[in-house]
């Protein structure tokens, strides 16, 4: 019997002996999802390690054959350049998404920690995609820290929030590298026109963040500007906006840049990534150009303030139950998305479509930081639901209760790491648990 049909053997005789999903009580169907989930992953990252191993026997067959012949191999002579062809064959895959996974594999068995997660279960293919090309350019004596780092970050986030937090990690873990590659992708910024049917064409701009954002928000601005009774869609606003601004017919609204910067790197003594609200992390070079007015004279820019140790925006209060706009812009600055486990609703910018939500009711509770959080409409009514529960910890934690007792934590965004954990990521090492 083969490898394949054994284990396909072992999954069908682990199946027979598992009561039927009907019989199952509420709180097992959650404890089989998750489990479920879990065995999908290794049996996925066993699939990679095979993946990765037919590439290296590939890679060792060239090498020999090169050295019997004396001369390299010609390039349809390659056993390794069409390793992803037989997988796609193999599995009736198409040839991109067999290469795609194939990277993802070959990237994975590169990094033992982030191998040792997949194969527990412990995180899933996408979060793997993320992590591996998140360290892709990182300088190897950086990248198995930051890639175990990201490895256990990811077992308890989504895959966008680990994306996010790795980004953060890998401008502080190497500075002087992440400024060359912001310099090169800089260099690659364009406008594409995409002719399309009906008499309508797709226009595309690959811009810096920081300036990419200020253009959104002008073009939101025009679009908010509208009269009440304009029944364009919010797309369509922002269409003509763009269209408004180019050619003289709008005047550009003055806009507002929050960023985030440790003081230590805003007076240039230290290398710590800033932040802005709603992009992610920039260089430190970047967040510096920012301070010295580099957005133009038509953006405000905004420091924001952080706790030291936690690098979370420090608290606030209102006398009040509607928070002033001061308090609301500071609790969306720290929230960033939907407070919900899971959620990357944005909770900045105009019209959102998110709340700030008192945990504890007002008057009971305080119109303050400690007391607010920013819930998108769905999980705000999820809140209110028959069975949910939320409550805040000192530390700024929610602490989410689902019908059935499970569970589930989101902390406010950490624009800054404590100061132990950079400096193990500094020396390559383990940061601390």
């Amino acid at each position: 019997m083969s490898s394949t049909a054994s284990v396909a053997q072992q999954v069908n005789n682990l199946l027979a002996v598992m009561p039927a999903v009907a019989a199952v009580s509420d709180a097992g169907l959650r404890d089989e999802l998750v489990a479920c989930e879990q065995a999908a992953q290794m049996l996925l990252a066993r699939q990679a390690e095979v993946m990765a191993e037919m590439g290296r026997r590939a890679e060792h067959a060239d090498r020999a054959e090169e050295q019997q012949i004396g001369r390299p191999l010609w390039s349809s002579e390659s056993r390794s350049e069409f390793v992803a062809d037989e997988i796609a064959v193999t599995l009736t895959s198409t040839k991109g998404v067999a290469a795609r996974r194939y990277a993802v594999a070959r990237e994975a068995a590169s990094l033992p920690a982030v191998l040792r997660a997949w194969s527990n279960g412990q995180i899933d293919e996408r979060k793997v995609a993320v992590i591996t090309a998140g360290v892709r350019d990182v300088d190897p004596v950086f990248a198995d820290a930051v890639a175990g780092a990201a490895a256990e970050f990811a077992t308890r986030r989504t895959a966008p929030q680990t994306r996010a937090w790795l980004d953060r990690k890998v401008l502080a873990a190497d500075p002087g590298a992440a400024d060359l590659r912001h310099m090169r992708a800089t260099a690659d910024r364009r406008v594409t026109l995409t002719p399309l049917a009906d008499g309508v064409s797709e226009l595309t701009a690959l811009l810096p963040s920081v300036q990419a954002r200020q253009l959104y928000d002008t073009l939101n601005g025009v679009a908010h500007a509208a009269d009440d009774g304009d029944v364009r869609t919010m797309d369509q606003r922002r269409a003509d906006a763009l269209i408004d601004l180019l050619v003289g017919r709008a005047e550009p609204p003055q806009v507002q840049v929050q960023v985030v910067v440790p003081i230590d790197t805003l007076t240039g003594e230290g290398a710590e990534p800033g932040h802005i609200p709603g992009i992610g992390p920039i260089t430190a070079a970047v967040a510096r150009d920012l301070a010295s007015g580099g957005c133009g004279s038509s953006v405000t820019w905004r420091r924001l303030l952080t706790d030291e140790m936690s690098g979370a925006l420090l608290d606030a209060a209102d006398r009040q139950y509607r928070p002033t706009p001061r308090l609301e812009r500071a609790v969306r600055s720290r929230d960033v998305t939907c407070r919900f486990p899971g959620c990357r609703r944005p909770a900045l910018g105009e019209r959102t479509g998110t709340d700030l939500d008192h945990t504890v009711a007002w008057p009971e509770g305080q119109t303050s930081a400690a007391n607010l959080a920013a819930l998108c409409r769905h999980h705000h009514r999820v809140k209110h639901s028959p069975g949910w529960s939320v409550v805040t910890r000192p530390d700024g934690v929610l602490e989410w209760t689902t019908p059935v007792g499970r569970r589930f934590t989101t902390a406010p965004w950490a624009y800054s790491d404590p100061p132990a954990e950079m400096a193990a990521l500094a020396r390559g090492a383990d940061p601390p648990r």
